[in-house]
């Protein structure tokens, strides 16, 4: 059953909706990208070249006197030139402080510098300038969406745009993450709205779909998603139920979960680019570590064919691996063993199952499930190919629980964008029920004088909200919140409490001042306070269910503390609602100033390289006319028939251009290259023209036909004014009867659109075409009509072609206008009758009622006038 199909059956597609939903599989090295819309059901994005994959990222290089931004396949040859340049894989800088480790990131970038931003996060340095890590996610999503909706504009859905993304996100993502991948993601485009979804359910959602038959009424099974990607690997223990009414959904829920975040492909790649150099140490024993090290374009080379050797190596013993002029113009040839491969990884044989162990452990439901529970443990990410990690995996589970029966590529990109559906509400869906869990607990610390206090516990569903009342203080000068996620913490929220430091006094609140915290879990797992009441308690009533709903949990009623105060107290508390200022004591996410900054920036670098792509389109279709042009003049027809002046002008443009496209054309303006290449197309369509009009006489009676037919098509545009004219004065006389005047009411009458008047003006028609004819007239009047060449008599012929062309345009024109407006004047002629008609029809009626008396009578006269008014206003 294919995706395509599964659209077909849970989506109904909303007709006035003009908008298209991108999921994107975002990967660390690698992202995958699926396009929905009312037009586009479920499609994947392809790269510029075609590939249902691309790299996460892009590559610089240095472009005149600014920068060339490299997406896709061209960035590998890019980071060879330019190490630095390369602006790749950075999902794992996402969120992280400068000072943080990035030992692994820098093997596998060889050459990138890294710089603190003023928030102290990593930006990238290269070709001189900072490139913040939101930034490079924001630029890779940009030039996705620019595809998608290039995509669209091909399946003819012009009205529908991307402006919804839903984006994978691995469960154990920190806050600070979160965040950061959320600011990147929104500087793709204005206004565009994204959701993160779990990486792990994504892939547990496209299998429920597929797999939907399987489930019999009031079955449930459990399954372990083992998914190692680039950059990490993560266990999902999901649990998928099929309701005993089978026309409920099936409902997917996530039980248990594990994770190695540094374990995945890249690192497999690391090692045999280990091998690789030590492998070229020995055979260069001359060449000293250090040395090949700070060759920041050899080490890209090695990695480059390191990760070639690893895919040979997934399906053979051996892989050869042959780089020329490595380092110092040595070439480098050698042979890497799956057995030497395995034998150098064999410290991430634990590690390779320490994830599926890890969600067996920390599950989250009541009722946990054990290992023989688990149907089958089902592999996805491209590393899993790996054979080193199926044999660990078959090893310690048994192949029979291994599956393959996910696409490993494209599994999760499809179930991030039914999600993305679902959460969005982009269509009306019935597909499924999704339990997502937290895998971390949020915790708040008040006032930094208490321990902190469990909010939303791990393994609660999300999104999420929850209050909280504080115990009841006297000083209510300060107060903040710290929220924590796993005992860390990454916000503080300042509260103003300047609003109700008077008003909320000793004598107002005898019994204290407690605060309502309202705190959420977003659908982006993200941990915050939704709001901060002050609550001042006025009697002790309210503060004793202060403290019973302190201590018992509680939902606050929306009368205050006191709506379940009893009869004998009778003073209500005062609650107001306050204001806080957050702090970030980590990491502060990208503001709204820096937000506005990037997206600029990335705006510039957009409109840079549409100019530059424009160019580059116009200098291969100058050059391919050019050389068109070339071949065209050695024809021999052409040489010998052709009109020599046009002939010999294509020749010399043909060689000038030329020149100039190898010196100077990288430097034009895209209105220079359009110009030269309509003067190359022109030129070569009159030859052709004149060739193709060697049968056409061009004596003196075809022209003096010429003339014969322009005189008489000007005198037809003249008989229309006058016709014009005539008609007018025609129905004047029936207009003024009703008090109108015809040649006003005419020239107010607004013609329709596909009326419209042609570009031209008429009076520059009209002059082009008299010019003609009196060229005409000269030749015609020639002594000898011998004298003049063809060459003349042809330029001549085209002229007068062009001409006709367009002042007969006008007479159509002209014509058709004035139709349009003599039946708009019989329309309205005819509706003021009616009116005329209608108001003496009032009239008679109200003289015939005049017998109620003379006050009746003007009573009824000026209902009569105001009714009769009303009646032409709606009729007119």
């Amino acid at each position: 059953m294919g995706p395509l199909f599964l659209v077909s059956n849970l989506l109904v597609l909303l007709g006035y909706i003009r908008c298209a939903l991108l999921g994107l599989d975002y990967g660390q090295e690698f992202s995958k990208a699926m396009l929905v819309s009312p037009h586009a059901p479920l499609e994947l994005v392809l790269t510029s070249d075609s590939k249902r994959k691309d790299v996460s990222g892009l590559a610089l290089k240095s472009y005149k006197e600014s920068v060339e931004r490299v997406f896709g396949s061209g960035v590998d040859s890019a980071q060879v030139k330019t190490p630095n340049g390369a602006l790749l894989h950075v999902k794992s800088l996402l969120g992280k402080k400068i000072d943080d480790q990035f030992n692994a990131y820098h093997k596998a970038h060889p050459g990138v510098k890294f710089v603190a931003t003023e928030r102290d996060s990593v930006a990238l340095k290269s070709l001189g300038q900072l490139y913040p890590v939101e930034e490079v996610l924001g630029m890779n999503l940009d030039e996705t969406i620019g595809r998608a909706n290039s995509m669209l504009v091909k399946e003819k859905s012009i009205l529908d745009k991307v402006d919804s993304v839903a984006i994978t996100v691995p469960e154990y993502f920190s806050q600070d993450q979160r965040l950061a991948l959320i600011s990147g993601a929104q500087l793709a485009q204005n206004n565009i709205k994204t959701v993160l979804v779990n990486d792990g359910l994504t892939v547990a959602i496209n299998f429920a779909l597929k797999q939907r038959s399987d489930f019999s009424a009031g079955e449930e099974k459990h399954f372990m998603f083992y998914d190692m990607g680039s950059g990490s690997t993560r266990a999902s223990l999901v649990s998928i139920k099929q309701s005993a009414n089978l026309s409920q959904p099936l409902m997917v829920e996530l039980c248990g979960y594990g994770f190695d975040a540094g374990l995945g492909g890249s690192l497999l790649t690391q090692n045999v680019a280990e091998l690789l150099e030590i492998k070229f140490l020995e055979q260069n024993p001359t060449i000293r570590t250090q040395v090949l090290e700070n060759d920041a374009r050899a080490l890209v080379r090695i990695r480059q064919a390191a990760e070639k050797a690893k895919l040979i190596l997934s399906a053979n013993a051996d892989a050869s691996v042959n780089i020329e002029s490595l380092h110092n113009d040595i070439d480098f040839k050698t042979t890497v063993t799956r057995l030497e491969f395995e034998q150098f990884s064999e410290d991430l044989d634990t590690r390779v199952i320490a994830p599926v162990l890890k969600a067996l452990d920390t599950q989250f439901s009541d009722s946990p499930i054990s290992f023989a529970d688990i149907d089958s443990l089902i592999l996805t990410g491209g590393a899993t190919r790996t054979p080193l990690v199926q044999k660990q995996l078959s090893e310690y589970f048994g192949e029979d629980l291994i599956a393959k029966n996910v696409n490993a590529d494209e599994s999760s990109v499809e179930g991030a964008t039914i999600r993305g559906i679902q959460l969005f509400k982009s269509f009306h869906t019935k597909a499924l029920d999704v339990i997502d869990r937290s895998v971390f607990t949020y915790s708040a610390v008040f006032n930094e004088t208490e321990g902190p206090r469990e909010v939303f516990g791990k393994g609660c569903q999300y999104p999420n909200a929850t209050s909280y009342l504080t115990i009841p203080v006297r000083n209510i000068s300060d107060f903040s919140i710290d929220l924590q996620e796993d005992g860390k913490i990454f916000k503080t929220h300042a509260v103003d409490t300047g609003p109700i430091v008077s008003k909320f006094q000793q004598d107002a609140c005898p019994h204290g001042v407690t605060y309502n915290v309202t705190f959420s879990l977003s659908q982006d797992r993200l941990f915050d306070i939704a709001s901060v009441e002050a609550i001042c308690i006025q009697n002790s009533n309210n503060a004793a269910g202060v403290f019973k709903k302190l201590f018992s949990g509680f939902e606050i009623g929306q009368d205050g503390v006191n709506s379940e105060e009893t009869e004998s107290s009778k003073t209500v508390d005062k609650i107001k609602k306050l204001k806080t200022v957050e702090e970030f004591p980590r990491l502060r996410p990208i503001n709204a100033r820096e937000s506005v900054a990037l997206r600029k920036h990335i705006e510039e670098l957009n409109s840079r390289d549409t100019k530059r792509f424009r160019v580059q389109e116009l200098i291969n279709v100058l050059e391919s006319d050019l050389y068109d042009a070339r071949n065209y003049l050695e024809e021999e027809n052409i040489t010998l028939n052709g009109p020599s002046e046009e002939v010999d002008m294509l020749t010399t443009l043909v060689s000038e251009y030329l020149e100039w496209l190898d010196y100077e054309a990288d430097d034009a303006s895209p209105e220079e290259l359009s110009k030269r290449i309509e003067t190359v197309k022109n030129l070569k369509s009159k030859i052709t023209l004149y060739i193709n009009s060697a049968d056409e006489p061009l004596d003196l009676n075809q022209f003096s036909q010429m003339y014969t037919n322009g005189t008489e098509l000007i005198e037809k545009l003249k008989g229309n004014r006058v016709m014009e004219n005539e008609t007018l004065e025609a129905l004047r006389e029936s207009f003024d009867l009703i008090d109108l005047d015809v040649t006003k009411e005419f020239k107010k009458i607004r013609t329709p659109r596909h009326l419209s008047s042609p570009t031209n003006k008429m009076r520059d028609v009209l002059e082009g075409m008299e010019s003609t004819l009196a060229e005409v007239r000269k030749i015609e009047n020639l002594a000898s009509f011998d004298e003049v060449s063809r060459e003349k008599l042809f330029e001549l012929k085209l002229k007068f072609d062009s001409s006709y062309h367009d002042l007969n345009k006008w007479v159509e024109f002209e014509q058709s206008t004035q139709k349009f407006k003599v039946n708009e004047l019989v329309s309205l002629h005819a509706r003021r009758q009616r009116v005329i008609k209608k108001r003496e029809e009032r009239k008679s009626l109200s003289s015939s009622a005049t017998v109620g008396g003379s006050n009746t009578t003007t009573s009824d006269d000026q209902q009569s006038a105001t009714t009769s008014t009303q009646l032409e206003h709606d009729e007119l």
